[in-house]
């Protein structure tokens, strides 16, 4: 088995894809920055999410286990990193 550096400029792309994708989407979950600067993120995370898919599909057919692990692992820090809503009793 060989290693192209075709294949790892390809890898490195899309790893590099991937950390700007999760910076974006972090400053578009961020309440504290203003509203047109994180439309302009969120519009940026659609357009990385839409380089990013063929690869997480490919990853995701090949490696299914670890696919629903790590997806189940976002969702799950999604979950616990959504500001928590207090009602509070009249």
């Amino acid at each position: 088995m060989s290693i192209r550096h075709d294949d790892l400029g390809r890898s490195g792309r899309a790893l590099s894809d991937l950390g700007s994708f999760v910076e974006r989407a972090a400053r578009a979950a961020n309440p504290s920055r203003s509203k047109l600067g994180r439309a302009t993120a969120v519009v940026t995370v659609a357009k990385l999410g839409a380089q990013l898919l063929p690869v997480g599909w490919r990853l995701a057919r090949r490696y299914p286990v670890a696919s629903t692990v790590a997806i189940a692992g976002i969702l799950l820090a999604l979950y616990a990193s959504r500001s928590q809503r207090t009602f509070s009793r009249p």
